[in-house]
């Protein structure tokens, strides 16, 4: 059997049902930390399409397969970060439809990457991918992707209350503590066993 060729395109508002179904396929991924963030809505995917269509430095990408939305990706292009004179393309929330995967849709996405990257002259391509994905992990490795640094988050909210000293640990952060701890001393039997 033969693999249906994928199409890569700029996305368009007649995109957005389409965007729509892989925004809350990607959500669902992310796990606890993605579901707790708003929804997104219509107006604002198409709020969002348009205002990377104004961004001359940002591109909305679909994938398509016999005429399909497969998947999708949004790039941007800046400096590989702050303080550096090279420049890296970025790329964001790229994901593949369910039912879609392994019939290259990642790889044409990234391909679209690596063209935009020879158009504006950029040396590296930067993805992020949660922690738990371990599957879109190996895939990005295999491609050559390695880590670069750990990128961290906390709610504002949070960290005014601990630069301020107000934490007391919560029963989360009890329950958190233990599994590290439970994490580190079966890692040290693991080795011990090798």
């Amino acid at each position: 059997m033969t693999r249906p060729s994928v199409t890569v395109r700029d996305a368009a508002p007649d995109d957005l049902p389409a965007l729509l179904v892989i925004w809350r396929e990607l959500r669902e991924l992310g796990g606890r930390f993605e579901r707790t963030m708003p929804s997104a809505t219509e107006d604002g995917v198409l709020d969002r399409l348009r205002a990377i269509d104004d961004d001359a430095q940002s591109r909305a990408l679909v994938a398509v397969v016999d005429g399909e939305a497969a998947g999708m990706a949004m790039l941007t292009w800046s400096p590989y970060a702050p303080l550096f004179d090279q420049s890296a393309v970025h790329v964001h929330y790229l994901h593949v439809r369910e039912g879609f995967r392994r019939r290259g849709v990642a790889r044409a996405l990234l391909g679209a990457a690596v063209s935009l990257a020879d158009e504006v002259g950029a040396e590296h391509v930067f993805t992020s991918v949660l922690p738990h994905l371990r599957e879109t992990q190996r895939f990005y490795a295999r491609l050559g992707f390695g880590p670069v640094v750990v990128r961290r988050s906390v709610p504002v909210s949070m960290l005014r209350r601990r630069l301020a000293g107000e934490h007391r640990p919560s029963p989360a952060d009890n329950l958190l503590a233990r599994r590290r701890t439970l994490r580190r001393v079966r890692a040290a039997v693991a080795q011990v066993g090798d």
